[in-house]
């Protein structure tokens, strides 16, 4: 079995995401805890030895129960946080998908059932709503928008 790509030390943790931009009809598909209200892309971290697409269409598959086709690289991350204490630091990888079966994931206002997590819950989201909501990474509020632009990269601290 291989491990995921992510190091611990007794003040620092370290790891490799990769995440999938679905829109579809001005929306995004988002993530949340099922109480909470902070939204993120869905994705999750790669295993060591996979190439990031292939990682990336594993966790669509599990955790959405959907196939995907990676279209291209949006955006590139490097996130350092404090977490409980822990320095973190964190690289993301963002690519544009789309589901290889669309009805998979019905983009009709429904909230759909996370398939690896019972406690997280994927919610369509109009692109024009995501200056009303906290959502990570933040820069996506903007870079949404311009997604004909050139791969970019972001360094965020918080």
């Amino acid at each position: 079995m291989r491990m995921d790509w992510i190091f611990s030390g007794e003040n620092w943790t370290c790891g490799v995401r990769v995440a999938g931009v679905l829109i579809r009809n001005d929306k995004i598909l988002l993530q949340r805890e099922e109480n909470g209200h902070e939204y993120a892309v869905p994705g999750g971290h790669i295993k060591i030895g996979v190439a990031l697409e292939d990682g990336l269409k594993r966790e669509w598959l599990e955790e959405m129960g959907t196939a995907i086709c990676c279209q291209r690289l949006l955006w590139t991350e490097e996130c350092l946080w404090e977490w409980k204490g822990k320095k973190n630091h964190s690289l993301s990888f963002y690519y544009r998908i789309e589901t290889e079966n669309p009805s998979d994931l019905p983009d009709d206002g429904l909230t759909h059932c996370h398939k690896d997590n019972s406690h997280i819950v994927l919610e369509w989201v109009e692109l024009d709503a995501l200056n009303d909501i906290v959502v990570y990474p933040e820069f996506l509020k903007e870079a949404i928008f311009r997604l004909d632009e050139p791969m970019r990269h972001f360094v965020t601290s918080a």
